[in-house]
């Protein structure tokens, strides 16, 4: 028998666990680009993953809306993003003359942007090649964030454009944009991981069109470790992007998964007290430590919603969490009162002293 007061105060708290895991949930990685005025025509919240790698969501979020943006060849635009919580991973950019459904959308790349969190809220400008032929056309703008690694999350957003040009010049060749990433940092080519600072730290992705020239665009050509497809060439293929599935099956030769401990920032968090929790669990660091591994550039100041990995606690620096296998563990609550920690795919309710 349970009294009925007994009855609602566990009611009471499974409703309160719910609103921190979705709460908690929605903002582990979240951004968006916010200039030029993306065809969402608004800078507001659009600032979650697109539902797959193989979704028209990835290809752009919304249809054609608006006037487009009259720009020309040659010239530089600037871009700006917003990330909510700036996680490590890299943006690219790509151009496309297709004005039909977006599932139908071929592109190009124009430009590779290495670790872009270090340029959040800043304007970064792109050179538009002065090759680039006048008309109607797409650019679309791409975020892999890379902080669950060997998981990756995918942002992107796309606005539409007005190209002058005297250019007579062909397209390059063009492809589906879902065809050449890898899912996850152990399929195919895979991403670097970013919290194995001893590793190469390359960046993953197809080749720029020929001619383009500077815009980070070294980083993904031919022969380099994350290059997925070059123009010209034949499509990529499995064995470089991957097969498409959500499974964790390691390739031969290719890094096993990484365990590391992320912490998301919850109100009254410092670096200070996340490290001493973790120390006191077992996970010695510091608040240095912390903040130097993450490359935070200002220790005294987090967000709330920012995830920071702790050092010491991933497969890819010798060590694991807990000294057991089976994944990674995100900690979704912060330091003082009650946690939801997912392990895996496990959830555990736990409580804390403040």
């Amino acid at each position: 028998w349970n009294p009925p007061h007994l009855m609602m105060t566990y009611s009471a708290a499974l409703l309160l666990l719910l609103w921190l895991f979705t709460t908690s949930i929605s903002v582990l990685g979240h951004g968006r680009l916010v200039a030029p005025l993306t065809r969402a025509q608004h800078t507001g919240y659009e600032d979650d993953p697109v539902s797959s790698i193989t979704a028209e969501d990835f290809i752009c979020r919304n249809e054609a809306a608006g006037t487009p943006l009259s720009v020309a060849a040659g010239s530089d635009l600037a871009l700006q993003w917003r990330f909510g919580a700036a996680h490590v991973g890299d943006c690219a950019v790509y151009i496309s003359y297709d004005t039909g459904a977006i599932a139908d959308m071929k592109f190009f790349k124009i430009a590779n942007l290495f670790d872009c969190r270090t340029q959040n809220n800043q304007d970064v400008t792109v050179n538009l090649p002065s090759w680039l032929p006048p008309g109607r056309a797409t650019l679309r703008w791409d975020w892999s964030a890379l902080h669950v690694y060997p998981s990756v999350e995918f942002y992107t957003q796309c606005v539409d454009l007005q190209i002058t040009s005297s250019s007579t010049a062909s397209l390059p060749q063009t492809y589906d944009v879902r065809t050449v990433y890898p899912l996850r940092g152990n399929q195919g080519v895979g991403y670097r991981n970013p919290f194995a600072p001893n590793t190469e730290q390359f960046m993953t992705g197809p080749a720029c069109a020929p001619g383009v020239t500077g815009n980070g665009c070294d980083l993904t050509a031919s022969g380099t470790t994350g290059n997925t497809f070059v123009d010209g060439g034949d499509p990529p293929s499995s064995d470089i992007v991957g097969d498409g599935g959500s499974g964790d099956s390691t390739s031969p030769g290719s890094a096993p998964s990484t365990q590391c401990t992320v912490h998301t920032v919850a109100t009254g968090d410092t670096l200070t007290t996340i490290a001493n929790y973790y120390t006191a669990q077992g996970q010695a660091t510091t608040a240095s430590e912390i903040c130097a591994y993450n490359g935070i550039s200002d220790c005294d100041h987090i967000e709330v919603g920012e995830t920071f990995v702790i050092p010491g606690t991933c497969g890819g620096d010798g060590s694991s969490p807990s000294g057991e296998g089976g994944g990674w563990t995100k900690v979704v609550a912060g330091v003082g009162g009650v946690a939801l920690v997912v392990v895996g795919a496990l959830a555990v309710v736990r409580g804390r002293g403040g």
